[in-house]
């Protein structure tokens, strides 16, 4: 039986500061994730996450920066594990591994690791991590793989830490396998670490509260926070809300079919009507559809509410088997984000007019592009970098757009970072003037990348690039705004997906897209037109096409 809590939890304003420490304590394992990381992505770019659950693999708490979908995924991952290692078969100092696409976060290259905890032998507790690793292996092909083995490496459900041992035979294979293996076994060391900070914080605060197991506490913040989501639901008129988007841009049409169906507190999200399954890797599985699901919905809803277990509850996520957003082994799935990250665009739209204070436009940031250079220096050394770039997100409920990432939310990788890893050379960097939608509030611009091989041997450019067909579009009279772009010395490249070499002296031009406005540019207020023609966002002749303006 758990002990008799030292401090009173129905007492609101101590729950409140033992659920800040909750978030405290996650926050100092993605610290210290982010210290250690080796690669790029993960220590400038943010692709990671922490996470403390409860013995269930149900979510407590996440830092306030990280990747927040996650929460969606790695409580589901925790529960697979169980399946294959119950309880009673853990022990103190195991640590779990998987990046199994359908059990964990839809892709290969994401790789979660889950720490359990222990007091007295029994297991209270789970402090897990996700993080994208810099390369898993694979062609490099990227989007146009025809099957998930092509795309690189799979762990299965395994333990990558035996009661404190490392599984050496795991490692040894996984890192031979890999082009950057002293990055990607960095990273996974980082990630052992974080773990091991989230569960000591962990201990600490039970060991503060009195508590041998975190049930009390856990049913207490699920409960909280499911009530407030429940009461934000019920603040929707109930009733059946149907949008669809179009995403295809060299393997065919592809849509994206949403209906939500609002009834009192419960919300139901159903992707029936979507496309089938693509030859290609604009695949996504369920895992990965229902956290980019919840997500948005919980932005709309409650953002302010920290996130965890009890957020989801109200809320179904259903999608036919075979379909783009519940594709099945063993499909490509590299380029899911092409369709997880679009849900937000299909929920907003059919949500505008029954929220339309909530709502954004879609965001030309979505999909997150990441484009990948790889190769040999000139003392031989092989290097493989992460170039995560931004379009412009689409206008907020109250504000114009930014360059950012939404709904990834992930950094930039600096430019001068990937100068001194990679024989390359950045030209440019700068707005593209005129291209953000247009609306009372704005979209996001957009923003051009040159880059140049200044090596002596080729550099491999791996890239999967989406709204070169179907830009962002605007919410509530906003306009659309505008489709990527990608030269190649100065002539368009003719597959947005791929791998292809630039050879010494040749150069990329990236044209990223921008985001969609938020109602009729006629609303638009002078002083922020203003504002846009002194900050390059738009050009006099722009802002009369855009706007009707005159000097």
């Amino acid at each position: 039986m758990p002990a008799q809590a030292q401090v009173n939890l129905d007492d609101p304003i101590t729950l409140r500061i033992t659920w800040d420490r909750l978030v405290s304590i996650s926050e100092e394992a993605a610290t210290t994730l982010v210290n250690m990381a080796f690669s790029s992505i993960v220590r400038e770019v943010g692709d990671y996450s922490c996470l403390l659950m409860d013995a269930e693999g149900n979510s407590l708490a996440q830092p306030k920066t990280s990747i927040p979908v996650f929460i969606g995924t790695l409580p589901a991952t925790v529960r697979h594990f169980l399946k294959k290692f119950p309880a009673e078969t853990l022990r103190p100092g195991d640590s779990l591994i998987t990046n199994d696409p359908w059990l964990g976060t839809g892709q290969l290259n994401d790789v979660t690791i889950a720490t359990p905890i222990f007091i007295d032998g029994e297991l209270v507790a789970f402090s897990g991590s996700v993080a994208h690793m810099s390369d898993i292996g694979g062609t490099l092909n990227m989007g146009s793989a025809r099957e998930v083995y092509e795309e690189g490496f799979r762990i299965p459900p395994s333990k990558l830490i035996d009661a404190g041992q490392p599984n050496e035979q795991l490692l040894e294979l996984f890192l031979s396998n890999v082009r950057a293996p002293d990055q990607v076994q960095g990273d996974l060391q980082a990630m052992l670490a974080a773990n091991h900070v989230g569960a000591e914080g962990l201990l600490a605060l039970m060991g503060d509260l009195g508590l041998d197991r975190v049930d009390e506490l856990a049913a207490k913040i699920h409960q909280l926070t499911e009530n407030a989501m429940r009461r934000a639901i019920a603040d929707v008129p109930d009733g059946r809300y149907e949008a669809s988007v179009d995403i295809g841009d060299f393997e065919g049409d592809i849509h994206l079919n949403v209906a939500i169906e609002v009834s009192g507190s419960d919300i139901t999200v159903d992707f029936t009507g979507s496309s089938p399954e693509s030859a290609y890797g604009t695949n996504c599985p369920m895992c990965y559809t229902y956290a980019y699901t919840v997500y948005p919905l919980k932005c709309l809803l409650e953002p302010n509410l920290p996130n965890n277990e009890g957020c989801f509850q109200p809320i179904t996520v259903t999608a036919p088997e075979g379909s783009i957003a519940n594709a099945q082994r063993p499909r490509a799935v590299e380029m899911r984000n092409r369709i997880g990250h679009m849900v937000h665009a299909a929920i907003f739209t059919a949500l505008a007019e029954v929220l339309p204070d909530r709502v954004m436009g879609h965001s030309g940031s979505a999909p997150v592009t990441v484009d990948v250079l790889s190769g040999t220096r000139a003392d031989g050394t092989r290097f493989v970098e992460n170039l995560c770039v931004n379009g412009g997100t689409g206008a907020r409920p109250h504000g114009d757009g930014v360059i950012a990432a939404f709904p990834g939310n992930m950094s930039a990788t600096p430019i001068e970072l990937l100068e001194s890893s990679a024989p390359v050379l950045f030209e440019a960097k700068e707005i593209i003037p005129d291209s953000a939608g247009a609306g009372r509030y704005r979209g996001g611009p957009g923003q051009r990348m040159v880059i140049r091989n200044i090596g002596d041997r080729p550099v491999t450019h791996s890239m999967f690039y989406s709204r070169m067909q179907h830009v962002a579009e605007g919410v509530l009279g906003g306009e659309p705004g505008t489709p990527n772009r990608v030269l190649v010395n100065g002539e368009p490249h003719p597959q947005p997906v791929g791998r292809h070499d630039l050879r010494p002296g040749d150069v990329i031009d990236i044209e990223l897209p921008s985001g969609g406005g938020k109602f009729p540019p006629g609303e638009r207020d002078r002083e922020a037109i203003l504002a846009d023609l002194a900050e390059g966002i738009l050009t006099s002749e722009g802002a009369r096409r855009a706007y009707g303006w005159e000097d």
